[in-house]
C-alpha cells in the first residue's frame, strides 16, 4: 500500500501470524475441545448470550479433510498453517457463471478456510476484490469469537473469472448467490452460529449478501463499507474538504496545484519509476495517469493518514525530488498503471453499473488539468463485446430499502476521517443493528479503536449474536488491516 502508514502495515502484515493466534496453540484436532460462551451482561447490543457449549474436540473434526474432499464440485488443499490452533485449506469451488442459469457457462471460485473446531463460530470474510492465499490471518471478528474462518475471493477477480467473461453475470445478485452456495456446502460441517464480514468493498459485499440471502448468517460486521449514490457522489466533497485544520487543508490544495505545475518534472519520475519496476502506460496514457493521482491526492491523504502527517506535506519551495516522493506515497500515479487497471476492472465495472462512485473535487486544479471530469469508475472498464457501463441507480436504492426497512444483526465501523464515511449506510429502522465510529479513525477503523462504551455494545452484540463471549485481548482489539490488498504490489488503495 502506497500511503503514509506504510512502514507500519508493513510490520504489521509481517506479523499477521502473532496477532491472529489468539494464544491458542493447540492443534484443533487434539481433543482439547471449545472454551465455550459464557454469557455475560448486554451493552446496548442487546442481552448477553448464553454461552457456547464446549467443543468436542477431535470427534467432528478429526477428517475435516476428508470432509471436505466428499463435498462435489469442491477442491482441496491443505498447506502448513502459520496461525496456531488452526488448520489451513486452499480450496476452490465450482460456481455457475448465471446462478440462473447453472447448465451453462462455470468456473472455479477461490477460497480460503482456517479451521479450528466445528462447533466455534464461523466467520464468513468476503474479500471484495482477490485473496491472496499465501498470507494469512484472521479478521477481527473471527479474531475476538476464536471461530473458524472462511475468506472468499470475488468473482471476475483474476483466476475466479469465467472465460470467455460474460460482464453482465458480474453483479451484486450473482456474487451474493456465490456466497450462498459457499454456505449452503460447508455449513453442515460446523455447528456454530456463522457472522460475515469484509472490510470496504468487501463490507459492501458482506451486506449484498444480506439483502438477497438474509439468513445464510446470523449477524454481519462491515468495517468502512461506503454505500454511494450515482457515479460522483457528491457527498465526498465537503466530507473530504472539511478534514483537518485550515492551515493543512490549504497545504493540501497548495501541494495538490505544485505536482501538476511541475508536470513535466513529475512525468520524468514517472518514467523512471516505469522502467525500474516495469510498469506501462498504455491503457491511460501518462498524463491521465498523472492527473487522476493529483486529482485522488487529498482524498487518499485522509483515508489513510490524519492530522499528524499534516507536517509532513512538503512546502511549495521543495525540490522535485521530495514533491515526487511525498505524492507518490500517498497517492502514486503507478495505481493507474496497466497492471492495476487490468486487475482492478472487475470494481470499476460494478461501480460504473451499479455500485456508485465517490466524487471528487477538481475546482483546485481546473485550470491545469488536461483531461477534466475524466476520474468517474467507466472511464477504466476496457472496450469489449457487450461491455457498455451504464449506472443502474435501482441496484442500491434496492439496499437501502431492504436495510432500512428489513435489515437486522447488522453492524457496521467506519472511522471519523476516512472519506468513505461520508457515504456510510444508514440503519433507519433495522433491527438490533449498529453504526459506530471510531474517533479520529481512517479507513483502518476497527471495534478495538471505539470508544469504552461502543466497544462494549459491538462486543454484546456479537455475543448476543453468536452465543460466544468475544475474547477482550489487546491483540485482538488492535487495528489492523482488513486485507492484504493494500499491499505495495498489487494496490490499489484509494478503493474502498
Amino acid at each position: 500500500m502506497r500511503t503514509l502508514l506504510l512502514p507500519l502495515l508493513t510490520i504489521t502484515l509481517a506479523s499477521l501470524s502473532l496477532v491472529a493466534c489468539g494464544g491458542d496453540d493447540t492443534h484443533p484436532d487434539s481433543g482439547t475441545g471449545g472454551a465455550g460462551g459464557s454469557g455475560g451482561s448486554g451493552g446496548a447490543g442487546g442481552s448477553g448470550g448464553a454461552g457456547g457449549s464446549g467443543g468436542s474436540g477431535g470427534a467432528m473434526s478429526a477428517d475435516i479433510f476428508e470432509k471436505l474432499q466428499d463435498i462435489e464440485g469442491l477442491t482441496v488443499t491443505e498447506e502448513e498453517t502459520e496461525i496456531p490452533g488452526y488448520r489451513y485449506f486452499v480450496l476452490t469451488i465450482d460456481q455457475p457463471a448465471d446462478h440462473d442459469d447453472p447448465s451453462g457457462a462455470r468456473f472455479e471460485q477461490r477460497l480460503v478456510l482456517h479451521h479450528r473446531d466445528p462447533t466455534a463460530p464461523v466467520v464468513l470474510a468476503t474479500q471484495g476484490y482477490n485473496l491472496y492465499s499465501e498470507y494469512q490471518w484472521l479478521d477481527e471478528p473471527a479474531e475476538l469469537l476464536a471461530a473458524n474462518q472462511v475468506r472468499v475471493e470475488h468473482r471476475f477477480f483474476t483466476p475466479s473469472r469465467p472465460e470467455p467473461a460474460d460482464w453482465s453475470q458480474l453483479t451484486i445478485e450473482q456474487a451474493a448467490a456465490d456466497l450462498h452456495h459457499i454456505v449452503e456446502v460447508l455449513r453442515p460441517l460446523y455447528e456454530g452460529k456463522w457472522i460475515s464480514t469484509g472490510g470496504s468493498k468487501g463490507g459492501m459485499t458482506s451486506v449484498y449478501h444480506r439483502r438477497f440471502y438474509p439468513d445464510d448468517v446470523n449477524g454481519t460486521v462491515a468495517y468502512v463499507a461506503p454505500h454511494n449514490f450515482g457515479d460522483a457522489d457528491p457527498r465526498y466533497l465537503d466530507f473530504v474538504a472539511q478534514r483537518g485544520d485550515a492551515a493543512c487543508q490549504q497545504a493540501l490544495l497548495d501541494f495538490q496545484r505544485e505536482v501538476l505545475l511541475r508536470r513535466p518534472e513529475m512525468l520524468t519520475r514517472m518514467q523512471t519509476q516505469a522502467m525500474d519496476a516495469g510498469l506501462t502506460y498504455e491503457l491511460l496514457g501518462e498524463d491521465q495517469a498523472l492527473e487522476t493521482a493529483v486529482i485522488e491526492f487529498i482524498f487518499s491523504f485522509w483515508q489513510y493518514g490524519d492530522e499528524s502527517h499534516c507536517a509532513e506535506i512538503p512546502p511549495t519551495s521543495a525540490s522535485d525530488d521530495e514533491v515526487w516522493s511525498f505524492f507518490d506515497l500517498v497517492c502514486g500515479p503507478s495505481l493507474w498503471s496497466d497492471g492495476a487497471t487490468l486487475a482492478y476492472e472487475p470494481y470499476y465495472w460494478q461501480a460504473a453499473v451499479q455500485l456508485g462512485y465517490p466524487g471528487y473535487a477538481e475546482e483546485n486544479v481546473a485550470d491545469l488539468l488536461l483531461y477534466p471530469g475524466f476520474d468517474v469508475a467507466a472511464s477504466y472498464t476496457l472496450p469489449g463485446r457487450g461491455k457498455n457501463p451504464i449506472l443502474d441507480p435501482q441496484a442500491m436504492q434496492d439496499v437501502s430499502a431492504w436495510l432500512t426497512t428489513k435489515g437486522e444483526r447488522m453492524m457496521f465501523i467506519y472511522g471519523e476521517n476516512d472519506p468513505y464515511t461520508a457515504a456510510a449506510f444508514d440503519l433507519g429502522g433495522a433491527q438490533d443493528s449498529y453504526r459506530f465510529v471510531e474517533p479520529a479513525g481512517n479507513h483502518s477503523a476497527s471495534i478495538g479503536g471505539l470508544p469504552q462504551a461502543d466497544l462494549e455494545a459491538a462486543l454484546a452484540a456479537l455475543q448476543a449474536w453468536t452465543g460466544v463471549t468475544p475474547v477482550q485481548k489487546a491483540h485482538a482489539l488492535a487495528a489492523y488491516p482488513k486485507a492484504p490488498r493494500w499491499m505495495p504490489s498489487q494496490s490499489r488503495h484509494r478503493m474502498p
